[in-house]
């Protein structure tokens, strides 16, 4: 994992919690979901690859486990296993939260941010000839799928929102670019 947990501590005022170390079980192993997530550094998404590289935090009556990041701030688990986005400057700026809610679960999480993954690879499988109306509809599955993931459909999912509005409004970024290139090499 690529993430800098000091950053996040700093911006957010919380404590790493320090817990003893638990060797893995076999079925953690098997089972492990973090496996599945994918960093996408051109958008700022890393992870933790294994339950055994997450952070507890807490502020006051805030406890939270770290899973990963993203250009709008910091992904966590909550107290009852949904997890939510905290909002760096960027992100407060787009939701005008500090905490939204992102998936009911891991498991919802994980699907959720595939599907977002697949959306990316169809938008870069086109992108010489691909119409509006396919980006929207592209954008507007993603939403419906997410959706359908949830337990409760009639929660909001802003992020997942602000990713279809992303795809629509072409404001994903699917290919390293030259000045990125020669940032690089410097």
């Amino acid at each position: 994992m690529t993430v800098n947990i000091d950053e996040f501590v700093k911006e957010h005022g919380f404590s790493v919690v320090t817990s003893e170390e638990k060797p893995f079980r076999l079925d953690e192993i098997r089972f492990n979901l973090f496996a599945y997530l994918e960093d996408y550094s051109k958008m700022g998404f890393s992870f933790v690859k294994a339950g055994d590289e997450l952070v507890e935090l807490r502020k006051n009556q805030e406890s939270y486990r770290f899973v990963g990041r993203c250009f709008l701030g910091f992904f966590v688990i909550g107290e009852e296993e949904q997890i939510f986005l905290l909002c760096n400057q960027e992100g407060r700026e787009v939701f005008q939260e500090a905490r939204i809610y992102v998936n009911s679960s891991l498991q919802a999480f994980v699907s959720s941010y595939s599907l977002f993954l697949s959306a990316l690879f169809l938008l870069k499988a086109k992108f010489y000839e691909i119409e509006q109306v396919e980006v929207e509809e592209i954008a507007v599955n993603l939403k419906n799928q997410v959706l359908a993931l949830e337990a409760h459909p009639e929660q909001e999912l802003p992020f997942w929102e602000h990713m279809a509005y992303l795809i629509e409004d072409d404001g994903i970024v699917l290919r390293d670019d030259l000045f990125h290139i020669l940032n690089k090499e410097q």
